[in-house]
């Protein structure tokens, strides 16, 4: 059975990822790209969910090039959420990383600032049923909030991850398995936990994530031994993100992945990064070339691929709920 691809595109305000976060005067321009995008989407057949945050409904331009883009088929939009600049916003001041992550909010202000996008997705006709946290932040009362108005699929979880920063999600003991929520109320759905792809190049994946980690975090990083591994084939992490470093080595663990019975597979790109300047990873007209260039590589080595079979997140939460009830009534 082929295995289903999503691509999946965090659709947000561009900045510049060294200096913070905004929260007021946010940039939209390159919403303008997203038309040439699903383009090359269209051409090799790739289904394409948008992760659109509030920012984008509040720029009416911006909005209109998004709605038109939800009439297009194969197309799904989903919710994104930038807690740092959705309303409320109750203090004006620089923004700490802490508060960058959703979860780490009260739980009032965590449900106030999700109804508030979701709010512009039912005034603009949208019924998002897919999520994804800004900064991979989810959980607990996100993920209730997310229940409670019938969402099928949370695509936050960025598997054998953490980060430095303060109250940043820990996903190090989350492998590329979906994880179903089960409903916590009559007449709820199952929400399922869809994980981005971020995986090595040899199994065991956990024990190569100790290895990581280890390097990572210790004296054993002055010795290059990642570099090392990696340049000579030993073994390699790899994101089927776009950005890391530009799409670098994505057939690799593709090849791998289409022999292990993984339940779908997820690429990921942020808008912003489809605009020379618009983020840390395209900051010149090249990279932004590159980063096309390396689209049309892989969709096309997908669509000649009967291994690989493309679908929207929720058509995936969908497909994983049949086959979860199929092996109940088993």
């Amino acid at each position: 059975m082929a295995i289903p691809f999503m691509m999946t595109v965090d659709t947000e305000e561009e900045w510049d990822w060294d200096r913070g976060w905004p929260t007021e005067n946010l940039s939209l321009m390159n919403i303008g790209l997203l038309p040439r995008f699903q383009e090359i989407c269209d051409r090799y057949g790739v289904a394409t969910t948008y992760f659109a945050d509030q920012a984008v409904f509040d720029s009416p331009p911006a909005r209109d090039i998004l709605l038109s883009l939800a009439d297009r088929p194969n197309v799904e939009i989903g919710m994104h959420i930038h807690p740092w600049n959705t309303p409320p916003v109750v203090d004006r001041g620089p923004v700490r990383a802490r508060e960058t992550f959703l979860h780490n909010l009260p739980v009032g202000l965590i449900k106030q600032k999700l109804a508030s996008v979701y709010g512009c997705f039912r005034d603009s006709g949208l019924t998002p049923t897919s999520f994804r946290g800004g900064r991979y932040s989810s959980g607990g009362p996100i993920q209730e909030f997310l229940q409670d108005h019938g969402f099928l699929a949370d695509a936050s979880v960025c598997p054998f991850s953490t980060w430095s920063d303060d109250g940043s999600p820990d996903y190090r003991q989350r492998d590329l398995e979906p994880v179903r929520l089960p409903p916590h109320r009559e007449n709820q759905s199952a929400l399922w936990e869809i994980p981005l792809t971020l995986a090595f190049t040899r199994r065991p994946f956990q024990l190569w994530r100790r290895w990581y980690d280890l390097v990572e975090r210790s004296w054993l990083s002055k010795l290059r031994l990642i570099g090392i591994g990696e340049r000579l084939g030993i073994v390699r992490k790899v994101w089927l993100n776009f950005e890391s470093p530009l799409g670098a080595h994505m057939t690799d663990l593709l090849n791998r992945l289409q022999h292990q019975a993984v339940h779908a597979v997820c690429f990921s790109v942020h808008s912003s990064s489809l605009l020379p300047g618009g983020n840390s990873f395209t900051r010149t007209e090249a990279d932004a070339t590159r980063l096309f260039a390396r689209l049309e590589s892989v969709f096309h080595s997908l669509h000649d691929n009967p291994a690989f079979q493309p679908a929207t997140v929720s058509q995936v939460a969908r497909q994983l709920e049949e086959k979860h009830h199929a092996s109940v009534g088993n």
